[in-house]
């Protein structure tokens, strides 16, 4: 029971980091002090996903459901939790890529429409 309460929470902690990425640009326009984190939490979202880093958060989900007697998922978080109704999963590699440019840019984007 604790195992899989443990991947839950990883998988939560995963899934509020995936949002702070995406969003975490509007987080620092009221506290701009976050904006150091959030860049760095953008840079390495980015390229963990253009370059196929891989996150140490998803193994640690997968090895909590596994002590917890549920076989994990196969294939990587993003691909598992997000994109596997939306997308060809022989496609991961390439959509992977294509959201991690999409964070850097959105992200780059908005930083420059505030910064001006």
């Amino acid at each position: 029971m604790i195992w899989r309460l443990l991947a839950r929470t990883v998988a939560l902690v995963h899934i509020a980091y995936v949002i702070f990425v995406l969003l975490g640009s509007i987080l620092a326009l009221k506290w701009p002090q976050l904006m150091w984190v959030h860049l760095a939490a953008v840079t390495w979202a980015g390229l963990t996903l253009i370059f196929d880093l891989g996150c140490p958060l998803t193994p640690w989900e997968k090895r909590f459901w596994k002590m917890g007697g549920v076989e994990p998922y196969p294939e990587g978080f993003l691909q598992h939790h997000i994109l596997r109704m939306r997308f060809n999963p022989a496609h991961e590699r390439r959509n992977h890529a294509l959201l991690g440019a999409l964070a850097i840019v959105l992200n780059a984007l908005i930083y420059s429409l505030v910064l001006r």
